[in-house]
């Protein structure tokens, strides 16, 4: 097995948001037991009995709107007008079942964060090389098809701790990734979905953030907040741009090395 899933495992320990926490956001037990009562009866059976998705519905745990009602403790004021938005969502809870039902997920996000506590700083992140790591850049890992050290990263180094820089190379989708070179910081951090675009058979198009695709049903937000879902009938056109296809494409290619050797670099950027 490739060392690259050392690398992932290891990064499982890293804070899941720039502002990187020691401590986990506190959690009402009572209300994340009722929202995990609520969660299997109404949200098991698309996105998994552990909230880590399956092919009917995306991990929640990673879901860039869960993981900011966690860190900023909103004790789910913005989950429910997006629960009340999904095309799929044939239920209706109350501002209290919304307010367990993230109460949960938080105490669920707090459990996967691990290293003695689940809570202590991750260690070691700057073990690396990092003139190992500017070779990798300049070559092998290609970033500089996308990325300007003098262009969207300059200071990268200085913006951000070693535990968020790791978290951008691996898991750029989770919403704070690298931008692009021709676009500014805030716009950058601002593409966490693909894009997709829908022809229908009589021409009409749409396109929008891709929400879901599967091999029957592709749901998009439009520029306006509202959801729409196709059917994939035969003549319906579907595709879908990932701002984030390099990352992938790496995935199964760079070592546990280069990306500690790659963080050392960014690390010096400053």
């Amino acid at each position: 097995m490739k060392s690259f899933i050392v690398a992932v495992v290891f990064l499982l320990a890293i804070p899941l948001c720039v502002h990187a926490q020691i401590q986990p956001p506190p959690v009402d037990d009572g209300a994340a037991n009722r929202g995990e009562q609520l969660f299997s009866t109404t949200c098991a059976q698309c996105h998994g009995t552990d909230a880590r998705g399956t092919a009917n519905g995306p991990d929640l745990l990673r879901a860039l709107p869960v993981l900011h009602d966690r860190v900023q403790q909103l004790h789910g004021a913005e989950l429910a007008p997006l629960l009340e938005k999904q095309p799929n969502h044939a239920f209706h809870l109350t501002q209290d079942q919304v307010a367990d039902l993230s109460q949960f997920l938080t105490r669920a996000v707090n459990r996967i964060l691990r290293s003695g506590g689940y809570y202590n700083q991750p260690s070691d992140l700057l073990s690396g090389d990092a003139k190992a790591g500017e070779a990798y850049f300049n070559g092998a890992g290609g970033c500089t098809k996308c990325h300007s050290v003098t262009g969207d990263l300059a200071g990268i180094g200085g913006k951000y701790p070693p535990a968020t820089l790791q978290q951008k190379i691996v898991f750029p989708q989770t919403g704070f990734g690298f931008g692009g070179r021709g676009r500014g910081g805030a716009a950058a951090e601002s593409r966490t979905r693909s894009e997709v675009t829908v022809t229908l058979p009589n021409g009409s198009s749409f396109k929008g953030d891709l929400v879901r695709i599967d091999d029957f049903d592709v749901t998009l937000q439009d520029l306006t907040g509202a959801y729409k879902t196709f059917a994939r009938t035969r003549g319906t056109k579907v595709d879908v741009t990932d701002p984030y296809a390099a990352h992938v494409a790496l995935l199964d290619k760079y070592t546990d090395a280069d990306i500690h050797n790659l963080t050392a670099y960014l690390e010096t950027l400053k």
